[in-house]
């Protein structure tokens, strides 16, 4: 009957409708994934990047403090040397400032330290979330190829059933249908639900309901579509 065959037609172009758009989803999808993948890189390189700036910045720091107290104690030595008021206030003000500096870089290399234990402590974690992310993407990546695979064979299969439900419309029907497919794709055909045009949500009179249930082809007044009653 033309209704079945223009029923099986809708729902198969509309199956190959939904199939391509999931197969035109996947490489996006796929994207997203190797960006998550290349943030997890990023953060694993960070870390250990991190850790060697800072021994770069313990081994900076404890130069500069060698320096440093190197000159403190030729400072001192020099206030030993020396008796005017003026000129002894100069060398202890000198002093006083590179004990600060000392103080200072003192402290900054003990926190270092104490930040290089603590990432360093933390690397397990970090070596986990790596191998974890590789992991994720790859079990992805092989998820997304069988898909990829089911959805393209299905692609086929239903084409070659759409081809082979097409050849089954008369040839005057199959002219119009042809026409309205090429025009507004799976789009072209609703089916009708209790009087209703499932495309358009309008009513159909109840000439134009009787005639489209006795298999004739018909077009829904308001919105075009070719029309075939809802089986339930």
């Amino acid at each position: 009957m033309l209704t079945d065959t223009l029923r099986k037609c809708h729902h198969l172009r509309r199956h190959l409708r939904d199939l391509q758009a999931e197969i035109d989803r996947g490489p996006r999808v796929l994207q997203g994934q190797r960006d998550t993948l290349e943030e997890a890189r990023a953060a694993h390189k960070a870390h250990h990047e991190a850790i060697t700036q800072l021994k770069v910045k313990q081994r900076t720091d404890e130069a500069t403090l060698k320096e440093t107290e190197t000159r403190l104690r030729k400072l001192e030595g020099q206030l030993l040397n020396i008796s005017v008021p003026k000129e002894v206030a100069a060398k202890e003000s000198e002093i006083a400032q590179a004990k600060a500096k000392q103080g200072e870089l003192e402290d900054a290399i003990l926190a270092t330290i104490m930040e290089i234990e603590q990432k360093t402590g933390e690397i397990p974690a970090v070596e986990k979330a790596w191998a974890d992310a590789q992991a994720a993407f790859a079990e992805f990546e092989r998820d997304a190829a069988e898909r990829l695979e089911r959805l393209k064979n299905d692609q086929l299969g239903s084409r070659d059933a759409l081809a082979a439900a097409e050849a089954e419309l008369p040839e005057e029907p199959r002219a119009k249908y042809n026409s309205q497919v090429k025009a507004h794709g799976p789009d072209a055909l609703a089916g009708v639900k209790n009087k209703v045009c499932q495309g358009c949500r309008r009513g159909l009179t109840d000439q134009k309901w009787t005639e489209v249930r006795s298999g004739a082809l018909m077009a829904c007044p308001n919105c075009g579509k070719l029309l075939y009653p809802v089986v339930e």
